[in-house]
């Protein structure tokens, strides 16, 4: 399954009334639609300088861990509608000693992509192998440069011999064993590093990704780096990040990027106000962690994602929107919102 093209379709319906319709038989319907992101550990390997995990005081609060038990209460209850399971959010999801046994899992639950976001310093050959044997759609690494100084300084404890290690393996076993195995890099941009984006095509040139992402830095804490100005990326647009689209564009690659007038919506330089997620962005959207108190909202053990829909009154909610009839307390989450543009 082609996640990438359900995306393009997605954004490329301009109505919500539209997509929440969509959404709305595709939950009537018992089809998947969900998108689940999961961290079956709360806890990283490095202390890159952009995340919260730089901070001894965020440190100090982390370390929940899923065991073998709640992972399967949460497939028996949810993986049956998911679309999408997203392992690794806001943590290193190669630090979880079962992590090869839930995407087994999740494969067998029939779940049609299945995406890891690692940083990659843990995985060996064996580990990739094992991940590709049990299932998984597509590896998605991040990294914060494209060279050796600025990849090990904007992400400490990192080696990035240890990155391009997983690159040689991970095309070793896609020539070998699993063609269909998809490679995903994420790219997160600061004025420290954006003028080495035009230096992926070179560095990455031994395993082609099948999709990059550039995204711009935002706050999301108390971070050790503490620049969020885009204004460097807005002026040195055309130099830093269009080379990339170019690259992908010439090669086949899907590119989510940011149009110069969206990093605006980002940039604190310039007080744009909030943004408010709408209904048709939620609806699809669930997150599962091992935090303090994770079974309050939804307990998998209790009650199947269909008696939490009505718990919920998610359908109805869905149809006050449909019929105008919704309060704006009735959506509530806001954020600094980014729209991504995809190139093909």
């Amino acid at each position: 399954m082609d996640i990438y093209r359900i995306i393009r379709l997605y954004r490329r319906i301009k109505s919500p009334r539209l997509k929440l319709l969509g959404i709305l038989a595709m939950h009537s319907l018992h089809r998947r639609y969900l998108n689940l992101a999961f961290d079956p550990v709360l806890a990283c390997n490095l202390r890159c300088r952009m995340c919260y995990y730089s901070d001894p005081e965020v440190r100090k609060a982390m370390g929940g861990r899923f065991s073998e038990s709640d992972v399967e209460a949460i497939a028996r209850s949810l993986f049956h509608r998911v679309l999408k399971l997203q392992i690794g959010c806001g943590a290193e999801p190669t630090v979880y000693p079962r992590l090869a046994e839930l995407v087994k899992l999740a494969h067998e639950h029939g779940i049609p992509h299945i995406s890891l976001t690692t940083n990659g310093n843990l995985l060996t050959r064996e580990k990739l192998e094992a991940l590709a044997a049990n299932g998984l759609n597509e590896l998605i690494l991040s990294t914060h440069g494209m060279t050796k100084a600025t990849y090990e300084n904007l992400m400490q404890g990192a080696h990035f011999e240890a990155f391009l290690q997983v690159f040689h393996d991970f095309e070793a076993l896609r020539k070998e064993k699993y063609p269909q195995l998809q490679l995903r890099i994420n790219y997160t941009f600061n004025e420290d590093n954006i003028d080495e984006l035009p230096l992926i095509p070179e560095v990455l040139a031994e395993a082609r990704p099948n999709v990059i992402q550039i995204r711009p830095i935002q706050n999301i804490g108390n971070s050790d780096y503490d620049n969020f100005s885009q204004q460097y990326a807005i002026d040195h647009y055309e130099q830093c990040i269009l080379p990339v689209v170019r690259f992908c564009q010439q090669y086949d690659i899907t590119c989510l990027y940011p149009e110069k007038d969206n990093l605006k919506a980002v940039n604190p330089d310039e007080d744009n106000g909030q943004h408010t997620n709408s209904l048709v962005e939620l609806l699809p959207y669930l997150y599962f962690g091992p935090h303090e108190g994770w079974k309050e909202r939804y307990n998998p053990y209790e009650e199947t994602f269909e008696q939490y829909s009505r718990r919920t009154h998610r359908v109805r909610l869905m149809l006050r929107h449909l019929f105008g009839m919704a309060k704006e307390t009735e959506v509530v989450e806001v954020t600094k919102a980014l729209n991504y543009t995809i190139n093909n």
